[in-house]
C-alpha cells in the first residue's frame, strides 16, 4: 500500500512521455520543382515559377512531369516524383 502513490507517479510520467513523443517526419527541404528536359545540362528544367502560377498541366503520358530533389540539385539530389505525364506550359 505504501508503494501505490509512487507506482501511480511512475505510471503517470510514463503516460505523459508517451503522449509527447515527437513525430519522426522529416521536414521538406526541397523548394524547387523540376521537369525533365534533355536540352538542359542536368536533363531537368526549373519550372517552380510556372508551377506556382498554375500555368501548366501534365498530360496522361507515362513519364515524369514534376520532380523535386532532396537538395534542389538535379545533379546530386534524390528525386521525388510529384506527378506523372508530360509537362505542358500554358
Amino acid at each position: 500500500m505504501k508503494m501505490l502513490p509512487a507506482l501511480g507517479l511512475v505510471f503517470g510520467a510514463t503516460l505523459a512521455m508517451a503522449m509527447n513523443v515527437p513525430t519522426l517526419v522529416t521536414e521538406k527541404t526541397a523548394t524547387k520543382v523540376w521537369t525533365p528536359d534533355s536540352s538542359q545540362p542536368n536533363n531537368y528544367r526549373d519550372v517552380t515559377a510556372i508551377v506556382e502560377s498554375g500555368n501548366y498541366e501534365c498530360d496522361q503520358s507515362q513519364m515524369d512531369c514534376l520532380v523535386e530533389f532532396s537538395n534542389d540539385n538535379p545533379a546530386t539530389g534524390t528525386p521525388n516524383i510529384l506527378s506523372e505525364g508530360e509537362f505542358i506550359q500554358l
